[in-house]
Parts: C-alpha cells; structure tokens; sequence
C-alpha cells in the first residue's frame, strides 16, 4: 500500500495540490523569491529615488553657496569702495583723514600703485595736508629764504674779491635764488604745485625751516593729488566689476 502511494505519488501530487489550493515546494521557493526580487527592486528604485534627491539638493547647495560667496564678495568690493571713496574726499581737505587710511589698509585688497602714495602721506595723517590755496599764502617763508640764499662762488668772483678786478658789471647768479622763487610762485599760482616744486628742487633750501617745512607739505600735498586721481580710478574698476544688486 505505501508501495503503491509513493508510485503513484506523482500522478496524484498536483490535483491534491490543486485541490487544496497547495503549491510544491519548489513553486513556493519561487514565489518567495519573486516576492523578494520585487521588494528588492522597489528598494533599489526608492534609493535611486533618495539619491537623486540628494544630488539634486547638494547641487542646489552648491549653487546657493556660489550665490552667497558671490553676494560676499560683492558686500566686500561694495565696503572697499565706500572706504576708498571717503579716504579720497578727507585728503582733498586739510583734515585728519588717520581713520580712514586705517580703515582702507584692514579692508585689504590689491592697492598695488597706491600704496606708496599712502605711505608718503601717512606722517600727515593725524593732522591733515595742506591744501594748495593754504601753501599759496605761506610762500612767503620760501620767497624770504630764496632772497637769503647766496649763489654759489664762482672762480672769477673769488678772483675778484682778491685783486679788485671785475670783468663783469653784473652776475647773473647773485639773482637766481630769487628768480626761481618768482618762477615757482607763478606757477604756484596756476595751480600747478608739481611744476613750482620742479623748479623750487633747483635751490639749497633745506637748511631754512619754515621753507623746508613748505616744501614738505608741498610733496605731501603732491602725494595726497595723485593719490585723489588713482583712487577714482581704482574706483571706477572696482563698481565696473560688482555686479548690479538682484
């Protein structure tokens, strides 16, 4: 009887299991296996999902992130501009401009042909620079100390200082001193302070006080003009290059 059941086991397996709505072992490990391959996929595509997701935010990051070192570096070129515009309008006065100038060197940035205008006014900036109507009115030490500046002694005057002789009626270099403080002066007048102090670097005048006290502040003015000019320049780059606010 067993004999007979285990022959005809193959005959009678699939109605039985169709009968009892049973499944073979082998169809129930497959069912199971499709069940997993399905939740495997769902899994994977979710991940995919999870990570395309996060690109997609790390992308947005980063853009972001562009966006506001972009914002800072234009906050930061806005701040240097303010700086450097107020340091140009206190050197165009005779006042203390010593914040300013602190303020321009913290901000950093390339200074590059500046920085050795600021240098060259710096002693000043305590107290300020002259301006050029100011050096006009004090002129008058460097006239006084043109006039008392004796030439240079020529062979032929210490010739005739020894022997009484004079071969010339009038030297012309008794008179230089003051002809180019005369010359100086004009241009002074002009407005142009670079060519007067051209013409001033010809005489000995750094013995006097208050005529090497003029011409110092006359250099420091120099410095502080051209230092004016290349800051608006450094300017107009500068506003070029930030861009406009969204």
């Amino acid at each position: 009887m067993a004999l007979a059941a285990t022959l005809t086991a193959p005959y009678w397996s699939p109605p039985l299991y169709r009968l009892f709505r049973l499944q073979p072992a082998g169809l129930e490990w497959q069912a199971r296996q499709e069940v997993e391959t399905g939740r495997l996929a769902r899994s994977v595509a979710e991940l995919d999902r999870k990570v395309s997701e996060l690109t997609a935010t790390l992308a947005k990051s980063t853009e972001q992130g562009a966006s506001a070192n972009a914002v800072i570096a234009n906050t930061d070129a806005r701040i240097r501009v303010v700086a450097l515009l107020q340091l140009r309008a206190t050197l165009r006065r005779p006042v203390p401009f010593d914040a300013e100038l602190k303020a321009v060197r913290a901000l950093g940035g390339k200074l590059d042909e500046l920085e050795p205008l600021l240098t060259a006014v710096e002693a000043y900036a305590a107290n300020g620079i002259p301006v050029e109507s100011q050096l006009r009115q004090d002129f008058a030490a460097v006239t006084d100390a043109a006039g008392r500046a004796d030439p240079r002694p020529l062979p032929v005057k210490w010739l005739s200082n020894v022997t009484g002789w004079s071969p010339v009626a009038v030297e012309p270099e008794a008179v230089r001193p003051a002809m180019i403080a005369e010359q100086a002066q004009a241009l002074l007048a002009e407005g142009n302070l670079p060519g007067a102090m051209a013409q001033l670097n010809a005489l000995d005048l750094a013995s006097t006080g208050p005529a090497r006290g003029w011409m110092e502040d006359a250099r420091a003015r120099i410095a502080a003009n051209q230092a004016i000019d290349r800051i608006a320049e450094m300017v107009v780059t500068s506003v070029g290059r930030i861009a406009p606010k969204s």
